[in-house]
């Protein structure tokens, strides 16, 4: 060097100047300038220690800093200092440069130099950073992450975290730093979603502005109708006609049928689905319900009742009635036949109440039913007797054995009440078994049985005592009172007419096995409490010895669920004694209808029982009083409307449609004299016998099942369509995403390639043939920086949805054109 030595100081001295400027001034080559002055110190520091030093504690003028600091003022490139030293803020982050060609290795270093830096800025020491050390982690998308972790491995996201950690004075707060871009942030986010709302408002005010502009301008369609050619409307129909003659037709009723009233309207869509529902089971053809209305109103006319020949007999005679009704008729005939659930209702119309009570009687006491009083008797007297509990209970145990005996049995009802009369020292017991012995007959002691039960059940509820229950004396005579005024109400409606005096008590004595084989004791065989309160007087012989019940209907409690037996008709005479069985002769295309009539008759007699055992079991369960004989009666003539509680009859009708269609098939008449209300009354009532079955239980069990199991199908079907479309999307997303991946590094190649061709033609120390000639490979190896930019390329998994969505969307457009690849082409560009 020309100045020896002090020439040596001089150049180490002003190269670390130019150096530090840089750093000082916070330029664009700062952190270049970081790395090369560590070379140069280092280049010094072989030729002399002190030639380092001077290099790396070289500072610039003031002049040249005030300098840099006016130009970068004057430039508007910084922002306006807010008054504070930069101490007090975050560090800025530094200019890239070319640190993309840097290793993961060279940027930690580099960042725990800059971290040492940041804390002797925060007043606090370089050798603080020691304590810590950096980690830098590549992203996906290319991006650099940097951490800092303490000795416990804490974890800082910056610089700023380590030196509020530290507690350095001049550490910046925390958010602090970030108020105003926060603010601003806000501020900036509040316009645009005014803004979006605007032009939301604006776009709704022109729709509904062209809406307005539609309404104003809008003509009838019909109007622009052109009709060339009147042949266009002559198709030979009524309408054409109508129009040619220019009347004017009336108005289609699509709210009706013709023949069927407005009213039966829900009974004929009912029945209707029923046999379209259970074609298969019935083995019926389904038939469209504009022709089943039809077949139902349909009516023959004079002329073809009046075509057969007068005085001829026709073996043959030609039927009239509409097949299909004919073949529901005898479909449903047939299934209610042969299910067993007939054998219910086919014997209905021969029931009585002493047919009943014999099938009842041997039930628990759950199941029997309370017997009304026949017997006059002060109740009140008969319980202030004081009887030895003992005697009681005796007297009553013999009388027990009434209950289980039929009404026929007169022999042992008579030696139980004979024991019951010895054993007993209460003189009112006595005189009440004698009164109802006296109605005793041979083979029927119906009376008397009814009376026994009625005193037993009554001394029961009494006294509570006698059956081993711990009651105590106020309770007993609590309940002696209840039941004396329960008594007292009953006995009421009893007159008991007086005897002469040469009848007398009933001899006891006899032999309770003497019994009468006349005529007129069979008559009363079998009468017990569920006899018919309707039944008639005794005759005047009579009298002297019976009790008379009052004919008061509103007041007598009915005793019987069984409704009055209905007359034997012509059919029922014609019918065979038993239940028809399939195949049978009685069905045929002419005699169903005597047939299904007398079936009607039996499931409407069925049904009406079973409507006044829900009567009497509802009244039974709160409690209520028995109902009365009058409105027992006038529950059963409303009996159609309860059966069928869907539709039934119509409440404005004067008469029953059912009992009247009943009673016209039962007595032998024509099946086309029925009204079609009747008609259709009468498949009602067969339809609702025909739910009952096991064979449409059953169907509707399979039918229920298979739906369960086709939603089931539809339900597994419709995942597998979701699981397969999800699988779908996901490939077509993946190879999206490899598709961006491989565009980006071709494009990339592509710019790199043109790059490296025009450099090598500029030095022209390569052939354009061996340029050509190299591959991606070689292109990537030529120096480290196009590696680094190669390797920060971003991958598959960093593009974002939206640029996915754009290459699923044309992924999609060319598989539907079935091409692998698809350009899309302007008019422009297919002009140029």
């Amino acid at each position: 060097y020309a100045h020896g030595k002090s020439g040596w100081e001089d150049f180490a001295n002003d190269m670390g100047k130019v150096y530090n400027w840089h750093i000082i001034s916070k330029s664009k080559h700062a952190s270049t300038a970081k790395n090369h002055i560590d070379k140069i110190v280092g280049f010094f520091s072989k030729i002399d220690p002190v030639l380092g030093k001077k290099a790396a504690n070289a500072k610039p003028s003031e002049n040249a800093s005030n300098g840099a600091s006016k130009k970068s003022a004057a430039g508007g490139k910084k922002r306006k200092s807010d008054g504070k030293d930069s101490s007090d803020s975050s560090p800025k982050k530094k200019a890239t440069g070319s640190n993309g060609s840097l290793s993961l290795s060279q940027r930690e270093k580099r960042a725990m130099e800059l971290l040492s830096s940041y804390l002797e800025e925060c007043g606090g020491e370089k050798s603080q950073s020691q304590n810590f050390r950096c980690q830098v982690v590549q992203r996906p998308g290319g991006r650099f992450d940097t951490a800092f972790f303490s000795a416990e491995n804490k974890r800082f996201k910056s610089m700023t975290d380590v030196a509020r950690f530290l507690n350095l004075a001049k550490a910046p707060k925390k958010g602090l730093a970030n108020i105003s871009k926060k603010g601003r942030g806000s501020k900036d986010v509040q316009a645009r979603r005014l803004k979006r709302e605007l032009e939301k408002l604006k776009k709704s005010k022109v729709k509904a502005t062209k809406a307005l502009e539609d309404h104003e301008n809008n003509v009838n369609p019909t109007d622009q109708l052109l009709i060339a050619q009147e042949s266009f409307w002559d198709d030979g129909s009524n309408a054409a006609k109508a129009h040619k003659e220019g009347r004017v037709l009336p108005r289609a009723n699509i709210e009706c049928f013709p023949g069927i009233p407005a009213h039966c309207i829900p009974d004929l869509l009912l029945v209707w689905d029923f046999f379209c529902t259970f074609c298969r089971v019935l083995s019926l053809e389904p038939i469209e319900l504009d022709d089943f209305a039809a077949a139902l109103s349909f009516r023959v006319s004079a002329a073809d009742r009046n075509s057969q020949t007068v005085g001829e007999l026709d073996l043959n005679p030609p039927s009239f009635i509409p097949v299909y009704l004919s073949e529901c008729h005898i479909a449903l005939l047939r299934l209610l036949v042969k299910d067993v659930t007939s054998d219910l209702w086919w014997w209905s119309i021969l029931e009585t109440p002493e047919m009943v009570e014999q099938e009842d009687e041997y039930l628990g006491d759950r199941k029997r039913r309370p017997v009304t009083a026949v017997v006059k008797i002060d109740m009140e007297s008969l319980l202030a007797v004081d009887e030895d509990p003992l005697v009681t209970t005796k007297w009553l145990q013999a009388l027990e054995d009434v209950r289980t005996r039929k009404p026929d049995s007169s022999g042992p009802i008579k030696s139980a009440v004979k024991n019951a009369i010895a054993v007993t020292t209460n003189q009112h017991v006595k005189a009440y078994l004698k009164k109802a012995m006296r109605s005793w007959k041979a083979k029927s002691a119906g009376v008397v049985k009814r009376a026994v039960v009625w005193l037993i059940d009554r001394m029961k509820e009494a006294r509570p005592d006698l059956w081993g229950r711990k009651v105590s004396t106020e309770e007993i005579s609590q309940q002696k009172k209840l039941v004396a005024e329960e008594a007292a109400l009953e006995m009421e409606n009893i007159i008991e007419e007086v005897n002469d005096d040469n009848d007398g008590d009933m001899n006891l004595e006899g032999d309770s096995d003497d019994e009468s084989d006349s005529d007129d004791d069979e008559g009363s065989d079998n009468e017990d409490e569920f006899a018919d309160q309707s039944q008639q007087p005794p005759s005047p012989s009579k009298q002297r010895s019976s009790v008379a019940v009052k004919e008061n209907d509103e007041t007598m409690p009915v005793t019987t669920f069984v409704p009055v037996k209905p007359v034997p008709s012509i059919v029922d005479l014609l019918l065979p004694p038993g239940k028809p069985a399939l195949p049978t002769d009685l069905v045929s295309s002419l005699s169903w209808p005597s047939v299904i009539g007398a079936t009607s008759c039996r499931v409407y007699q069925w049904y009406k029982r079973r409507r006044n055992e829900v009567d009497d079991s509802i009244r039974e369960f709160r409690e209520l009083k028995p109902m009365s004989v009058a409105d027992r009666r006038r529950r059963e003539a409303c009996a159609s409307s309860r059966i069928l509680s869907e539709c039934g009859d119509f409440t404005g009708a004067g008469h029953n449609h059912i009992e009247s269609a009943i009673n016209h098939l039962c007595d032998g008449n024509d099946y086309l004299d029925l009204t079609a209300v009747q008609r259709l009354g009468i498949l009602r009532m067969l339809i609702e016998a025909a739910y009952d079955t096991h064979h449409i239980q059953l169907s509707i069990e399979d039918n229920f099942k298979a739906r369960v199991n086709a939603v089931k199908a539809l339900d597994a079907e419709e995942r597998r369509a979701k699981k397969a479309a999800k699988e779908e999307l996901t490939a077509m997303e993946s190879a999206a995403r490899e598709r961006l991946a491989t565009e980006g590094r071709e494009a990339f190649m592509a710019t790199k390639r043109e790059e490296v061709i025009e450099d090598i033609k500029a030095s022209k120390e390569y052939s354009v043939e061996f340029i050509e000639s190299l591959n991606d490979e070689d292109i990537i190896d030529l120096d480290d920086d196009t590696k680094a930019e190669y390797e920060a390329l971003p991958t598959a998994e960093s593009f974002n949805k939206a640029e996915v969505n754009a290459v699923v969307k044309k992924i999609q457009e060319e598989t539907a054109f079935g091409v692998e690849s698809l350009t899309v082409l302007t008019l422009e560009k297919i002009e140029k």
